[in-house]
């Protein structure tokens, strides 16, 4: 390839990016007077679609802004309060990508209060987490991988679990309305494994009336498993299969119920666990036997003593990676451990919720509303008395894309409209979906989908739906904002209505193409 076309498709690419981080030269217009016909014709759009889907009681929550122009296009209720639900995870992102960077790490140390002869510790091995939300299987066996080859075969001490770092409150008091098994409830912890939830397989027995096979992931001390389920030949049994976790003093109970038709394929279910210390500690436990390190003592909780002797600082991956299982999955735990680990880090440790809501206070301050203009209670959004508005949705999207030491990774986290994450299957018919990236939220009664789209004529916007009190399905108000979002792919301004805009690289004048 020719130097000068390589020189053109690097020239193209900077003003790619330069179109979307610069915003155009065009004050921003009056919303109640834009006679713009484009304009006027997507607020009727967008209204009807409110008026005619989903609509009986509902509160919406509305706001459409131009990146280019600096130009609302449309807005409704959008200095009103909301529930945002899953929406605050945009807020914690934002505000944990602004603190500590893109390529910060978390930590998981390993301490002794013994040394080390030949390939044996003489001593105890201290297991301390630092909220790393991310320290799962594979992250696991790197840890141990990286004890064993010291080299290390034998500790001939105790493995004591060290979780000090966050307090002792695994779940806020604003969940009190949720206390089931589902995964998207798991507990916080300093120490953690594996999003603290467990992966339990049933398949279907090989003849009527055997019990179904049960493989518990991971395999540990930890769990019990009560099988009551039976393999059945009719599919239409009434008695369907039902996978619960209940909590033990020191273990948790896996329960098995119902029926299991014999032609069915192996099921997979996912639980959280109640006790994320002593989990995670039996789990490195299991790992270090697994990799040929053999412990002679039991597993205990404990604080890693003065003059410990630090062994092993095991780093996560970056947060920028993190925030995409955070953001494209709407990973509750995740939210809150980075909330907490913050909280610890420029609050002081214990590291609590609380603190970490003052993270956002301060953040929420940066973008200009104050602590009465919003109510913030969590990171992730679980909680029904988050309050905030579509404007502040607004400003929070504007100013990450306006930064742009941030902005590539806070951008990319989110979910691709039709392709990954929790909107894969979203708009999927529509090949333009792709030009979509959003942040999902749903809890009963409320809806959320917020983020950035382009246009049909190449225009960048931000928008905020909010919706709630809604009396239909999550389905049918999903389809809602749909609607809405194919409507708004569709936004192309009148030909010839205002000149393009222009960029100046160095003394020249450059046409937008």
């Amino acid at each position: 390839m020719h130097f000068a076309s390589i020189q053109k498709q690097l020239f193209c690419a900077v003003l790619g990016w330069a179109l979307f981080l610069i915003p155009g030269p065009g004050l921003a217009e009056d919303y109640e007077t834009s006679v713009d016909p484009a304009v006027v014709n997507f607020r009727n759009a967008v209204d009807s679609v409110f008026e005619q889907s989903c609509h009986k009681g509902l509160r919406v929550g509305a706001k459409f802004y131009s990146l280019d122009r600096q130009q609302v296009i449309y807005a409704r209720n959008s200095d009103s309060l909301f529930t945002p639900a899953s929406n605050m995870k945009m807020f914690t992102s934002a505000m944990a990508l602004k603190k500590v960077g893109p390529d910060y790490r978390f930590h998981t140390r390993l301490y002794t209060n013994g040394r080390i002869q030949g390939t044996v510790l003489k001593g105890d091995l201290y297991l301390k987490g630092f909220g790393d939300p991310s320290l799962v299987t594979e992250q696991m066996w790197i840890l141990v991988n990286e004890l064993k080859n010291l080299p290390l075969t034998r500790i001939e001490g105790n493995i004591i679990a060290d979780n000090s770092y966050f307090d002792r409150q695994g779940k806020l008091k604003t969940w009190t309305s949720y206390k089931g098994p589902e995964a998207y409830l798991a507990p916080m912890g300093a120490l953690s494994f594996n999003f603290n939830t467990v992966t339990v397989y049933v398949e279907p027995g090989k003849r009527p009336g055997d019990k179904p096979r049960v493989v518990v992931d991971p395999d540990i001390e930890y769990f019990r498993v009560r099988n009551k389920a039976v393999t059945t030949v009719n599919k239409r049994s009434r008695r369907k299969l039902i996978v619960n976790r209940l909590e033990r003093k020191h273990h948790d109970e896996i329960v098995i119920k119902g029926r299991l038709p014999k032609n069915v394929a192996r099921k997979k279910f996912y639980l959280n666990i109640t006790d994320p210390q002593r989990y995670t500690a039996l789990a490195f436990e299991r790992f270090l036997n697994q990799a040929g390190v053999r412990v002679a003592g039991n597993v205990k909780r404990g604080r890693v003593p003065e003059g410990a002797t630090l062994v092993l600082d095991h780093e996560s991956p970056p947060l920028g990676r993190i925030l995409r299982g955070l953001n494209k999955f709407s990973n509750n735990f995740i939210a809150e451990q980075i909330l907490k680990t913050l909280a610890a880090q420029f609050m002081g440790e214990p590291g609590t919720t609380e603190n970490g809501v003052l993270l956002l206070q301060e953040y929420m301050q940066e973008l200009g509303f104050s602590p009465d203009q919003y109510r913030m209670v969590d990171g992730s959004g679980l909680s029904k008395t988050n309050l905030i508005t579509p404007d502040q949705v607004i400003a929070l999207l504007e100013d990450a894309h306006s930064d742009l030491s941030i902005f590539p990774e806070f951008i990319s986290a989110l979910g691709v409209m039709g392709l990954d994450g929790s909107v894969e299957d979203r708009m999927d018919h529509n090949k333009e979906a792709q030009k979509i990236r959003v942040k999902t939220g749903t809890l009963n009664h409320v809806s959320a989908l917020s983020g950035y789209f382009q246009s049909q004529d190449g225009e960048r916007f931000a928008f905020s739906i909010l919706l709630n009190d809604v009396q239909c399905s999550n389905g049918k108000a999903m389809k809602l904002e749909d609607e809405i979002m194919e409507i708004a792919l569709k936004f192309q301004r009148e030909e010839n209505a205002e000149e393009e805009p222009q960029i100046q690289f160095g003394g020249g004048i450059l046409k937008q193409d």
